[in-house]
């Protein structure tokens, strides 16, 4: 691999600006040097270094200077606040955003001009175990004893309606039930805020009328606990299981952005229909998944647009089955409606499938405080990932533990480039306190 890397530089008519800071980057790293700091003898006992240099006009150490300038320039734009915008923040699985760039949807949505939307591609539902329904199922047979229910019951909180309207208001109460319990260390109230939206996704996908007699409720229930005993895990669920798996990744979310402020209508859950219990799923369409998309973006005319920029067969199928579709719903909105011309589309990456600093266009500092947010928001929201069906690859624990260890790596590329004295000893305590970057 080396060798043709090496054949490939010789074969460059010139040089870009991401193949020179790929190069010097990966040469300061090889050393443990600051990019200031590397001499042509460095670059001589690096044979791809040193093919690179013979198609450059410049001396090693003004193209050193080049490169820094440039990573510092990425990470002043990282650092910048953006005002008066309209985001749609997409996603293929419910914890991408977080995992992927939570620290610029913070520092974005401090300010109150700011308008942000998110949206899930996919139900999740394979992620959610079935020892996590059972947990579900038993939370919501202790709150049917209480007295709560019945109350409830009685406003109609249960009732199903086609409008939006009608429920919203206690859909948002159940979020905001659980994270009263989150703030109050209470499991009891996190529980019944839980327990509140699975009994209400029960009476939608099941037709249930929600009495206040319980035991129809009961009853259910209690057919559901013996079914998920009866399943081994892996085996594909029917329609209305996946649909109340997928539905707790739904609350999820919901959840991870009420943190901030976020709740329904901001929030969507598009459920795009390529997404299966197969092990290929189906190539996404127009009508079933672009679709729902571009209406969103009709509905919203966001200024910019996120998207997971993960290649194909770099991670899950389930990523590169999103950004086809986004890429389609984009390109029909602004190419072919000519609506939002100016739309700016920010790609990111996060455990599966990561940036080196040649390729990105800006650095996010991240300091300990937000990777502390991070963990808390990911541990106390995503019930269901604690002990995760698909878990992180490279260590025994949750995604965001993952994130964490990528930020940090990343953190000590871009210390090594520039050297520990630029970040603390700089004039901005956001840089002086950061651990993390991310690109």
């Amino acid at each position: 691999m080396s060798e043709r890397k090496i054949a490939n530089m010789r074969n460059l008519e010139t040089v870009s600006d991401e193949v020179l800071m790929e190069t010097l980057v990966n040469l300061s790293m090889k050393t443990r040097k600051r990019l200031i700091d590397l001499v042509p003898e460095d670059a001589e006992k690096c044979p791809f270094t040193s093919s690179m240099l013979t198609k450059c006009s410049k001396p090693l150490s003004e193209l050193c200077m080049q490169v820094r300038d440039s990573l510092i320039e990425k990470i002043e734009k990282g650092c910048r606040s953006i005002n008066n915008t309209k985001f749609l923040h997409t996603e293929p699985h419910h914890d991408d955003i977080m995992l992927g760039y939570l620290p610029a949807v913070l520092r974005h949505s401090r300010g109150a001009s700011n308008d942000h939307h998110f949206t899930c591609g996919t139900s999740g539902f394979n992620s959610v175990s079935n020892k996590h329904m059972v947990t579900m199922l038993d939370r919501c047979l202790k709150f049917l004893e209480s007295g709560t229910y019945q109350r409830l019951v009685t406003q109609g909180y249960f009732v199903v309606s086609e409008h939006e309207a009608q429920t919203i208001d206690f859909r948002r109460r159940d979020v905001w039930k659980f994270l009263d319990g989150v703030a109050a260390a209470d499991d009891e109230l996190r529980d019944e805020g839980s327990a509140r939206r699975f009994l209400a996704n029960m009476c939608i996908i099941y037709g249930i009328t929600a009495l206040e007699d319980p035991t129809p409720m009961r009853e259910k229930l209690l057919e559901l606990k013996a079914y998920f005993f009866g399943q081994y895990a892996g085996q594909p669920d029917n329609q209305p299981v996946q649909i109340l798996k997928g539905s707790c990744r739904e609350f999820e979310a919901e959840c991870v952005w009420g943190h901030i402020g976020w709740q329904l209508p901001n929030i969507s859950h598009l459920r795009l229909g390529f997404y299966t219990s197969e092990i290929w799923d189906p190539e996404p369409t127009h009508s079933r998944d672009v679709a729902p998309i571009l209406k969103l973006m009709k509905d919203i005319q966001p200024d910019v647009v996120t998207v997971a920029l993960d290649p194909e067969s770099s991670g899950p199928d389930t990523h590169y089955k999103v950004l086809q579709a986004v890429t389609a719903a984009v390109e029909q909105h602004v190419v072919t409606d000519g609506c939002t011309p100016n739309m700016t589309i920010w790609g990111y990456r996060n455990v599966w499938f990561r940036f080196e600093p040649h390729e990105v266009s800006s650095i996010i500092p991240v300091s300990l405080q937000t990777i502390a947010v991070l963990n808390q928001m990911f541990l106390s929201s995503f019930e269901s990932q604690r002990d995760a069906e698909f878990p992180a690859y490279e260590i025994q624990g949750p995604f965001c533990k993952m994130s964490q260890k990528v930020q940090v790596e990343q953190y000590g590329i871009i210390e090594t480039c520039l050297g520990y004295e630029w970040f603390h000893k700089h004039s901005s305590p956001l840089i002086r306190a950061t651990r993390g970057p991310f690109s």
